[in-house]
């Protein structure tokens, strides 16, 4: 049967309008294919790092160590200066330290950590202190220097940059090496024997960012003395004290060698005075402790 000019176009049309759509058909699974690929691939390059979140508010200075601070996760979004399990190690140790005020969920990097903290050396104790005056408003995991004022005015550091590990109205208890409780029971004898010297506390602004101190007080040469002989006390210490006991240092001795000399009998009842009434102090806060205890 032959087809008029009318029928053989109309044909000829569909049959050309069929493989356009074919070949359009082809081209869309084609570029899905390749998207499709292209997805699975970026799929593959994904890294996931596992990052340290914070599980809750810290403060300048609040040490990081703390397994309750921190928690891992997994993320594919995290900065890349973000501390990892890979590089934790070189940032999340003993006195590891916040540099600034960081609020829960906060994944941390590394600029945000000051990890010049060290390993507690087999020294180290913690100590109470129920005889320095302490800053109205000191709250626990606020960082201090310790300090010995004389009644002429002049001022020492005596131990720099410690942070508070609990405190009540009149004691703070933080960790101090065996040198540093070696000095610190030198000031408190030299502080009672003086009528007028002010032993206190003074409260970092920015612990996170701010370097500690250098201690200015040096204790009297009996005790350095002692120090020398004592083999609790470690080379690394016993190293740092005799940078520190220069020249210079031993002349500002004097000047509290020279304060000391004036109270003479005097002095020595001031220490009585004063060592009853810490005893005391420290009897008190036991029984009320164990009191506190007795009532769970």
């Amino acid at each position: 049967m032959t087809m008029n000019p009318m029928q053989k176009k109309a044909r000829t049309s569909f049959l050309l309008g069929v493989l356009i759509t074919l070949i359009i058909a082809a081209i869309v699974i084609a570029f899905l294919i390749l998207q499709i690929s292209k997805m699975k691939k970026e799929q593959e390059a994904i890294v996931y790092k596992t990052v340290y979140v914070l599980s809750q508010d810290v403060t300048s200075g609040d040490n990081l160590n703390g397994k309750a601070k921190l928690l891992k996760v997994e993320s594919t979004y995290a900065p890349n200066n973000a501390i990892t399990t890979e590089n934790q190690g070189s940032y999340i140790k003993e006195g590891s330290t916040a540099k600034i005020s960081l609020r829960a969920g906060t994944v941390l990097t590394t600029d945000m950590v000051n990890a010049e903290g060290k390993e507690n050396t087999a020294d180290v104790r913690t100590q109470e202190y129920n005889m320095v005056i302490l800053p109205s408003q000191l709250v626990e995991g606020e960082t201090v220097d310790i300090r010995l004022r004389l009644p002429s005015g002049e001022d020492y550091i005596v131990l720099s940059k410690k942070y508070i590990k609990q405190t009540d109205s009149e004691t703070i208890w933080i960790d101090v090496s065996e040198e540093e409780i070696l000095t610190m029971s030198n000031a408190v004898v030299e502080a009672y024997r003086m009528e007028g010297a002010l032993l206190y506390a003074t409260t970092y602004l920015d612990a996170g960012m701010q370097n500690a101190a250098t201690p200015t007080y040096i204790a009297s040469q009996d005790v350095i003395s002692l120090m020398n002989s004592d083999p609790n006390i470690t080379v690394t210490a016993m190293n740092a004290l005799s940078q520190r006991y220069t020249e210079a240092a031993r002349n500002q001795r004097n000047v509290i060698n020279q304060a000391l000399n004036g109270y003479a009998d005097e002095g020595l009842q001031n220490i009585e005075t004063k060592i009853e009434e810490e005893i005391e102090k420290q009897k008190t806060a036991r029984q009320q402790y164990v009191d506190g205890l007795s009532e769970y």
